[in-house]
């Protein structure tokens, strides 16, 4: 077979019997040779902005952003121009507080959506009157996700949906999870999809293949869990909008993922038990699936070293970008040790760790078209 049945194939054949079927090749609208121009910072060393653990960044219509930081317990707002407004929520149990905030979208240009883990709920806060309404989200539903630990994935829409990576049984050394959806209103979560990750020590190793999840403001995206370079783009009540396939490559394992890299920061025990893994028959072609803003697919294709945390992708990583139809537009690299977060228009929000673990939010502007 040819196409997108296998890994490393140079074509792309795809087929759908209702006609939504897009067969992509190397070639993108954008031009080959594009650059990245810094707009704004905040963050890192400045006191005054200060940032512990951005969990998540949202862009508003009005270009504010929006970060919900997990580690200060709090849910900041930025100008467009990046002008630090302050902390809209701080830590606390009442209406308008959080404790761990883990997801955040915009409503509209006034209205903030936060998904506290802590405290089992959304708060919707109106920025103008800094009132707060709050809808409690099924503990039977998010525990399991806090109580690990790690949430490894999360997505919130403005319809207040809630989309959840479920952690579940090890054997073997894989992992079975699930992706889970909640609604306000829905008796029953919907487990939209089962996913088989190969682990180490309860870690993901994203050389494997394995089913992705995107999620956007109207639309979701699912990955093939063989590896093949094909994704579904799905609507909000779950109705096919496209199939697409694209004719990448893996990327060949890295030191890291061979366990023969000397990085100090990866311990010995480490090290040794990667090598001691059976190498995967193809290696994963993506490793995580961004819906930006303008409905675009974001599909990275760098992998997270071996035990990194990879929440927010690899750093500098390259990305094939597809609008919502499913046509490729091009490819980019990211500034190195950036992190996707956000996308619309020509406008990138990305999160950058420095060396002592200080956290900045950049916005970038794609040149060169």
């Amino acid at each position: 077979m040819t196409g997108c049945d296998s890994p490393g194939s140079a074509a792309c054949e795809i087929t759908d019997p209702d006609g939504r079927a897009v067969t992509n090749t190397s070639f993108g609208e954008w031009p080959a040779e594009l650059s990245w121009r810094e707009v704004w910072r905040v963050g890192g060393a400045n006191e005054a902005e200060q940032l512990v653990l951005p969990a998540d960044v949202a862009v508003g219509p009005n270009g504010s952003v929006a970060i919900a930081d997990w580690g200060l317990a709090e849910v900041i707002v930025l100008d467009r121009d990046g002008e630090w407004q302050g902390a809209v929520m701080t830590r606390g149990e009442g209406p308008g507080e959080v404790q761990a905030p883990a997801a955040v979208t915009w409503v509209d240009a006034n209205t903030l959506l936060v998904l506290d883990l802590g405290a089992f709920r959304l708060t919707a806060l109106d920025l103008a009157s800094r009132s707060a309404s709050v809808t409690a989200v099924d503990p039977a539903f998010l525990s399991p996700v806090f109580a690990s630990g790690e949430v490894r994935f999360v997505a919130l829409q403005p319809d207040q949906t809630v989309w959840l990576e479920f952690p579940g049984p090890i054997e073997d050394g894989w992992e079975e999870r699930s992706f889970v959806r909640w609604s306000p209103g829905k008796a029953v979560n919907d487990t939209v999809m089962r996913s088989r990750a190969r682990v180490l020590e309860g870690v993901t190793l994203p050389a494997w293949p394995r089913p992705l999840l995107g999620v956007g403001a109207e639309t979701w995206v699912v990955s093939e869990p063989d590896g093949r370079y094909e994704l579904t783009v799905f609507d909000r009540n779950g109705a096919i909008l496209v199939r697409f396939c694209y004719t990448g490559e893996a990327l060949p394992l890295s030191p890291a993922e061979r366990g023969e890299d000397a990085d100090e920061e990866m311990p010995d025990a480490w090290r040794r038990a990667v090598r001691e893994l059976d190498e995967p028959r193809e290696p994963a072609i993506i490793s995580r699936i961004v819906v930006d803003a303008d409905g675009r697919i974001w599909v990275q294709r760098d992998r997270p070293s071996p035990g990194a945390g990879d929440t927010h992708g690899a750093p500098g990583a390259m990305y094939d970008v597809f609008l919502q139809s499913g046509h490729f537009l091009g490819s980019i690299r990211l500034p190195d040790d950036q992190r996707l977060l956000e996308a619309r228009g020509r406008r990138v929000w990305t999160l950058h760790a420095g060396s002592f673990d200080e956290f900045s939010i950049v916005a970038l502007e794609i040149e060169g078209f």
